[in-house]
């Protein structure tokens, strides 16, 4: 069921995506999930192009909220990638390349889109990484394009998805955040329970099952 309280999930897909959209819809909320595949459980999908650049694909996102008449609540990108890798490697290039696109555009996106649907005192999130809060010579172009997310950062550690517990089997699985903790601290600050101050970056961190968020700043 439709209501007047509305979010748009950008990465709605994705395995933090689903459980945020999933989680949103339960409370109530008519569910927009911007991916390069749907989302069946959502109420809407903007489905991407890979064909196209950004611009034209967010274009495509705004005019469809438009032709709706569809007013947001909350904006929030859980889109992104990760990679390896050094600046004395060649494949550097096309790593930053890589990053930029799914890290930066995306959140660039999400906040064009927010800037032409979201409700005034709505709320935008945008997804960094708590490793980008300081050096990462082992995966800098990952490092750089999460640096300094604004509006609402969050900063997950280690999140508990699918993906994660096929590549490192053998990690310690009690302290990685599991997926709806994420999203029910999302559906808290869409409704304005405990939302921080805009330009806030909150760390997500996981020990023996106790999840903990802490605002933190940028190392120097």
């Amino acid at each position: 069921m439709e209501t007047d309280k509305g979010v748009l999930v950008y990465g709605g897909a994705g395995q933090l995506g689903g459980t945020v959209v999933s989680h949103f819809k339960q409370a109530g909320y008519t569910t927009y999930s911007v991916d390069f595949r749907p989302n069946e459980d959502a109420h809407h999908n903007f489905v991407l192009s890979p064909d196209v650049r950004t611009k034209e694909n967010t274009a495509k996102v705004v005019k469809g909220l438009k032709d709706q008449n569809a007013t947001l609540d909350a904006v929030i990108c859980v889109a992104g990638g990760w990679l390896g890798g050094n600046v004395k490697e060649e494949s550097i290039f096309d790593g930053v390349d890589k990053m930029f696109e799914f890290n930066v555009q995306s959140s660039i996106a999400s906040a064009h889109i927010a800037a032409n649907s979201l409700k005034e005192g709505g709320v935008v999130v945008l997804t960094g990484a708590d490793a980008a809060l300081g050096p990462t010579p082992s995966m800098i172009a990952y490092g750089i394009t999460k640096v300094d997310s604004s509006v609402l950062g969050i900063l997950p550690i280690c999140l508990d998805t699918p993906t994660n517990r096929k590549s490192m089997p053998g990690a310690n699985f009690d302290d990685w955040t599991p997926l709806p903790v994420v999203a029910g601290l999302l559906l808290g600050w869409a409704e304005g329970k405990d939302r921080p101050k805009s330009g806030t970056l909150i760390s997500i961190a996981t020990k023996n099952k106790e999840t903990r968020f802490t605002v933190v700043q940028p190392n120097a």
